[in-house]
This record gives structure tokens, C-alpha cells and sequence, in this order.
């Protein structure tokens, strides 16, 4: 417990740093980060759709790590004084390096003015915390970056709020990601669908497939006041149609033979002739419920068996007789 209490600090100390103001904390000296931006080669002539691209290259040094819940989050709208700049970061791709973290920031512009104006991604603050000393937290300052948007059409001439012209096209949603998860999920539908089909039918509802026993299963578990004399001659029956010749102890091979699948229950089949021998052929008639419900398991062992699926062994119940 004790080696999880550091992790348990520095991750609470995460959370409640994520949302503060991160211009409070002091600046982390340079030798401890390397920080390398790739700007858009375009600074002017943008309109309003228009994409705008960043990818910024961060590593920190020990004793220091960056704090994630600090990176820019998708739908944050840039504000300068409380006012939105018309700005949205639309798409952040995270790509983590052996030594470093790349980002791929694509910034949307929501803006339009009479005039050319200049547009502000304001700079951003990630924070990071000392391993060592979770209170110690410090922030990297990321410039920001200013372009220029310029009016869609001459001042006086259109009114963008109005305009429906056939000139400017609709902002299009990319669905190739959506088709993608449709697939997905599609797969995995398919496969919930086929284990649920195994688990509760058995593959019994498909064609092909025998069902001697689970009927016989099914009936034992419906009808509780059932005689064992009943459920034995039901079992003797299910076994001869399945051999197709009349099965006692003496030619279970012939029943390994058509399938090997019973050999995993030699044991339970022996048990049960015996029992059959009591029952229908001596003179001991008492019921006894343990029999009754061990008849009940078998017959299920049976029905797995006919079906060739796995039997566990510490499913399979022997009594004394």
C-alpha cells in the first residue's frame, strides 16, 4: 500500500490541476523540455471553413512529466479577453515517439469580417509535475499563432448571413470514419450473436445437427414428479435410437465407435446400467432424489457428447450405487 501512495498523489494531484488557471504556475527552465512547431507555410488569404494545421513536437526530461489533461482538448473555441476569436480546434492527433510526443492540431476558422482581419490561435500552456514532489507544477508556454481572414466577398456587395449561393458549398462530414465503425460493430454483433447461439442453444436450432437427448433433457427438467423408472427406459430409449441397436453395458463400443465423443462419460454410462439394473430389474423401487437428479446431469452429459462439445471433468458426478 505504501509503494501506491506516490501513484495515487501525482494522479489526483493531475485532476486537480487539469482545470486552473495554467498562467499561475511558474515557467519549467528550458534545459528540462525541447519544444519544435511546424506551422502552416500559409498566413494569409484564409475564409470562413477554411483548415488550419499545427503539429508541435514536445519531450520532457526527468524528474518532470507532462501532464495530459493540460493538452488541448477537440471543440475548445479560442477566446482573447473573454471574447471567442472565431477559431475552433476541430481534430487533435496524439502520436507518442520513444523520446518525444507529437501533435497534430487542425484548427477550424468560424470567422468573417467586411475587411481583411487578423485571426489569433492564442498560445497554449501545458503543465507538468515533478515525479518526485507531486505539488511542484510548473507550465510549458506554446506561442500562439496570428493569420489573416479575409472577407468572402466585396464590403457592401453580400451579406454572408443571406447568402445561399451555389458558389459556397456546404461543409461536408467525412463519413469513411462512421462506415468504419458500422463495420465494427457489425463484427462485433455477429460474434455476441454466435456465443449466445452456443451458450443457449447448442447449436440445436441449426440444421444437421441430431437432438435425441435435449428433448429428453428438457422433459426430465420440466416435469418434476417424474419416475425414475420413467426417465431410465426415456435414457435407454435415447441411447438405442442413437446406436441404432439396443446398448447395454457389454457393447458400449459399439456406441464409442459411432462416437468417440461418449468415451468421456464411460464412467457415468456404467454408473448408469447399474442404476438401470436396480431400478427396472431387482426388486428395489425406492426413490431416491439424489438418483433422479443425477439421472437429470447425465442426460445433459449425453446430449454434449451427441453434439461432440467439451465435457469438464469436474462436471461429471459419480455416486455410489
Amino acid at each position: 500500500m505504501l509503494k501506491l501512495l506516490p501513484l495515487t498523489l501525482l494522479f489526483l494531484s493531475q485532476i486537480a490541476f487539469s482545470y486552473e488557471d495554467p498562467k499561475k504556475y511558474p515557467d519549467l527552465d528550458e534545459k528540462f523540455y525541447n519544444l519544435s512547431i511546424q506551422e502552416p507555410s500559409q498566413k494569409v488569404g484564409y475564409f470562413v471553413g477554411d483548415i488550419i494545421q499545427r503539429q508541435i513536437k514536445i519531450s520532457v526530461k526527468e524528474p518532470y512529466k507532462l501532464i495530459e489533461e493540460s493538452l488541448p482538448i477537440v471543440g475548445y473555441e479560442k477566446r482573447y479577453r473573454g471574447q471567442l476569436l472565431g477559431i475552433t480546434l476541430r481534430e487533435v492527433i496524439k502520436n507518442q515517439h520513444k523520446d518525444y510526443l507529437e501533435l497534430d492540431l487542425t484548427y477550424q476558422i468560424f470567422t468573417n469580417n467586411t475587411v481583411a482581419k487578423p485571426a489569433f490561435i492564442t498560445a497554449d500552456y501545458y503543465r507538468v509535475i515533478n515525479k518526485n514532489k507531486p505539488e511542484d507544477v510548473l507550465k510549458i508556454r506554446v506561442p500562439g499563432l496570428t493569420v489573416a481572414v479575409s472577407p468572402i466577398a466585396i464590403f457592401g456587395a453580400v451579406k454572408v448571413e443571406n447568402d445561399m449561393s451555389d458558389l459556397r458549398g456546404p461543409f461536408l462530414i467525412d463519413v469513411k470514419k462512421y462506415e468504419i465503425n458500422i463495420y465494427k460493430s457489425l463484427f462485433i454483433f455477429g460474434i455476441s450473436l454466435f456465443v449466445l447461439i452456443y451458450i443457449y442453444t447448442r447449436f440445436t436450432i441449426l440444421p444437421g445437427f441430431k437432438k435425441i437427448f435435449l428433448p429428453i433433457h428438457r422433459k426430465f427438467k420440466k416435469n418434476k414428479e417424474i419416475k425414475i423408472e420413467s426417465m431410465i427406459r426415456s435414457i435407454h430409449n435415447g441411447l438405442n435410437l442413437f446406436a441404432e441397436a439396443s446398448l447395454f453395458e457389454k457393447n458400449l463400443q459399439d456406441l464409442y465407435k459411432k462416437n468417440e465423443s461418449f468415451k468421456n462419460i464411460d464412467q457415468e454410462l456404467k454408473i448408469f446400467f447399474k442404476i438401470s439394473n436396480q431400478k427396472l430389474f431387482t426388486k428395489e423401487k425406492n426413490i431416491d432424489e439424489k438418483i433422479k437428479n443425477w439421472l437429470i446431469e447425465f442426460c445433459f452429459h449425453l446430449h454434449l457428447c451427441e453434439k461432440k462439445l467439451p465435457i469438464k471433468s469436474i462436471d461429471l458426478k459419480i455416486i455410489k450405487i
